[in-house]
């Protein structure tokens, strides 16, 4: 058998680039729904079987409709800590290998549901949210197999990049493909790259350090000693109590709540709202749109190397670099929205709506690492709970903006702002006065913790031994 050489470049950092491009791929798919629905219910030239030419949308949807579509990807994440579950029994980089097959086949299939019937087309767009979700949920177990804590920020602030710059892929080349090809092929050209990038991520990335040929041995006892933990994934016992009563946890997840909501308001309303308030062409809309997300872009691996350079030098305490991160996101989010709310003006709105992305990119990193830091056996089980409440905010976010912005005038979207606004002081404040990363008692297994564990669950020791 021919003697497979090892990858000079660390192997830790080439899966940072392939997490990465995995979620440039995802997020091209989400946010491509927001683009497809501004062209799918627009005024175009339509030639009626009489010869008349008339102008009207193809999809002639209310609003609540919209609202619907826009939100159904969102649905299909609360597969989310299912998938977690499977991940501490399969593996990391297996679970996302299934997750990217299952979201590229359905994309492929989203213009076939749509001429099948409108419900179809929701129900394909929530399948592939939840394979999304599995494939998301998958990383942060990744991550508790590969990235040393000193290198977690970095690590996951480098490969969170490609949310943003999925949102930016698609707002460059939607634009572009809409005005060409149509709506249709904007699903065909995405599903079609993630189906490549699956193949790809199968034959690269592996579950574990232990199971890869490729990697020197010397980068993997490096990662060995740093992690410190010989546990196998698949023998995970879950502390279900323990881990749904803690406050941290639920605390990060009002966070990403909020952040949520104003993401997808950005992502997806962005295009709507300068649509309904000025006269601009839709592939500069596309333009237009990706300024906060290159905000973001910048933002997330300078933040993910500050915080790295905090946390080695100790210059705050954990818990308090984790809450000026979240405060920073959740203030900046006030800010913003306030101003724009108040004062609508285009200009004002991009440069406040960049300043919530560049801010709100340290937020959503500093829950990333939460999870990582409280309890990294269970990461990838707690982020997907984080992220079913980001789930739940780009669910209810389409649905409470379709109800309140029916005749898209100013006034309606002004609302709509300062409700954001409120809602990230609130949390803002919630977060600053009860947040905490302290690694959990319940997370802390020690080796000797295991053989006193496993000695209680046989019955073996009262229950109050063990720490």
């Amino acid at each position: 058998m021919q003697k497979l050489i090892p990858c000079k470049i660390p192997k830790r950092y080439v899966i940072v680039t392939m997490v990465f491009i995995g979620y440039v791929n995802f997020y091209y798919l989400h946010t491509n729904i927001g683009m497809a629905v501004v062209d799918m219910t627009s005024n175009k030239k339509i030639t009626l079987q009489n010869g008349t030419i008339v102008m009207k949308p193809e999809y002639e949807w209310t609003s609540v409709q919209k609202a619907l579509v826009i939100s159904s990807f969102a649905y299909g994440r609360f597969f989310g800590p299912l998938g977690a579950v499977f991940a501490g029994k399969i593996g990391g980089s297996t679970l996302y290998s299934l997750g990217v097959f299952g979201a590229a086949v359905v994309t492929f299939c989203m213009p076939l549901c749509l001429y099948v019937n409108f419900y179809l087309f929701v129900l394909g767009s929530a399948l592939a949210g939840g394979f999304e979700a599995c494939a998301y949920a998958s990383v942060s177990q990744l991550w508790s197999r590969w990235a040393p804590p000193d290198e977690r920020a970095k690590c996951i602030s480098f490969s969170v990049i490609g949310i943003y710059g999925g949102s930016i892929v698609s707002f460059l080349l939607s634009g572009w493909i809409l005005q060409e090809w149509g709506w249709a092929v904007l699903f065909y050209a995405s599903g079609l790259a993630t189906l490549v990038w699956f193949w790809i991520w199968f034959l690269v990335v592996k579950n574990d350090p232990s199971e890869d040929l490729r990697m020197s041995q010397e980068e993997r006892n490096y990662i060995k000693d740093k992690i410190n933990d010989d546990s196998k994934t698949k023998s995970l016992v879950y502390p279900w109590k323990d881990m749904l009563t803690c406050v941290p946890l639920w605390m990060g997840c009002l966070c990403k709540f909020s952040i949520g909501a104003g993401y997808t308001f950005t992502m997806m309303y962005l295009p709507q709202y300068i649509k309904d308030t000025n006269d601009i062409d839709i592939k500069e809309i596309g333009y237009f749109s990706l300024i906060p997300q290159i905000c973001s872009v910048i933002s997330m691996p300078l933040g993910g190397y500050i915080f790295d350079r905090v946390r080695s030098n100790k210059t705050l305490s954990l818990t308090n670099a984790h809450k000026l991160y979240a405060c920073l996101g959740l203030f900046s989010g006030t800010l913003a929205f306030s101003v724009t709310g108040l004062w609508p003006n285009f200009i004002a709105c991009i440069i406040c709506l960049s300043l919530f992305q560049f801010f709100s990119t340290c937020t959503i990193l500093g829950i990333q690492i939460l999870v990582l830091d409280l309890a990294p056996r269970y990461a990838a089980f707690m982020n997907s709970i984080t992220n079913s409440s980001f789930t739940i905010s780009s669910i209810l976010t389409p649905v409470g903006v379709g109800f309140v912005v029916t005749s898209h005038s100013q006034l309606q979207w002004s609302f709509c702002f300062i409700i954001f606004s409120a809602l990230f002081a609130v949390i803002g404040l919630l977060y600053a006065k009860f947040a905490s990363v302290e690694l959990q008692f319940w997370a802390n297994y020690s080796a000797e913790r295991e053989k006193c564990q496993d000695a209680k669950t046989n019955g073996k020791l009262p229950q109050s031994i063990c720490p």
